[in-house]
């Protein structure tokens, strides 16, 4: 309702505020639904998002519409509904596909990315009847820069918004226990996050005595379920890699995932974390953690983590409130999500 007031004031911009786990791409597709919009770009940054939202997409529009994927594997640029990725819709030959209206509505799934230069483009071509951003976490740092601020580029026209705090209290997502733990390295946080490392503190890093700091106390908390399907967030992809090995060498189940790794080897990871013991296989055996810097932060709905470990520092807001919502997704047999 409130969207279909500001498209009927005239505006061509909105933007929901929706915390993590609460559901912006049904939200949208019923948007969709109701304001009666006949062609819609849903713009994504992973090819993984983007077939997942279509798939959302499929129950709420039950074949009544024509849907298809843009990106660097699949074109199928003549369908009602478009799931594209960033990358392939923001290039030259792309757009030239299209005629700059010829969207009705383009959706800009996690929008706090669109001051990036691949989105300005998209947004200075096309002239939708509306654009929809949505996004869990519109606060940036650099919110104060020309061009950069989430709200000025939406044109401060805010069709909902649930924040964690409120979507905890009306029960759609997880509760947590966070525990705040001291680190055993002597590195401050601008140490950490020097993009070079010397070798003595690469060595602290991941040293037996921090590994098994990590392990006792990941332990001593718990989690809630049969076993831990746990997610832990490192510094960076070596330290992922060397503390992966060493808790493998523990008898754990780990694997490091990092940008480098094709969307399949990440969805084997994902299924492995979550599945349970009995469904084991000889050739796929449960995971007990996953270890990366990033790439989970944004877009990964494995709903059985049910510990979320953070090894890394972080000034961001928006990384902190995203690698903790990797867990806050409701499972059955998950009573609450520990982060440590």
């Amino acid at each position: 309702n409130n969207l279909r007031k500001i498209y009927e004031a005239g505006e061509d911009r909105a933007l929901l505020i929706s915390a993590t786990g609460t559901g912006k791409t049904y939200a949208s597709a019923f948007a969709t639904r109701e304001l009666g919009f006949k062609r819609v770009l849903f713009l994504v940054h992973r090819n993984q998002i983007a077939k997942q939202a279509m798939k959302s997409y499929r129950k709420v529009f039950n074949g009544t519409v024509s849907m298809g994927m843009v990106t660097g594997k699949q074109q199928d640029y003549d369908a009602d509904f478009v799931f594209g990725t960033i990358q392939t819709i923001s290039k030259e030959e792309t757009l030239k596909h299209y005629e700059r209206d010829h969207w009705d509505l383009i959706i800009i799934d996690e929008a706090h990315h669109s001051s990036a230069a691949s989105y300005k483009r998209i947004m200075d071509y096309f002239i939708p009847r509306l654009w929809l951003g949505m996004t869990a976490t519109p606060d940036k740092r650099d919110d104060n820069l020309e061009g950069r601020n989430i709200y000025e580029i939406f044109n401060h026209q805010i069709a909902y918004e649930i924040r964690l705090q409120q979507a905890m209290e009306e029960d759609f997502l997880c509760p947590f226990h966070y525990f705040g733990i001291s680190e055993i390295v002597s590195l401050d946080d601008k140490m950490l996050q020097a993009t070079k490392l010397t070798d003595a503190a690469f060595n602290q890093l991941t040293s037996d005595e921090r590994v098994k700091h990590i392990i006792e106390q990941s332990e001593y908390y718990g989690y809630s379920g049969n076993r831990v399907k746990g997610l832990i967030f490192c510094s960076r992809v070596k330290e992922c890699e060397e503390l992966s090995k060493k808790f493998n060498e523990l008898g754990y189940r780990t694997v490091a995932l990092s940008g480098n790794d094709n969307e399949d080897k990440r969805q084997e990871a994902f299924e492995r974390l979550a599945m349970d013991e009995e469904d084991a296989t000889e050739d796929c055996q449960p995971l007990d953690y996953i270890f990366s810097r990033d790439i989970l932060n944004e877009g990964v709905d494995i709903v059985e983590v049910n510990q979320v470990i953070m090894l890394r520092p972080t000034q961001s807001p928006i990384v902190f409130i995203q690698q903790l919502g990797r867990g806050l997704r409701k499972a059955p047999g998950k009573e609450y999500v520990v982060v440590l």
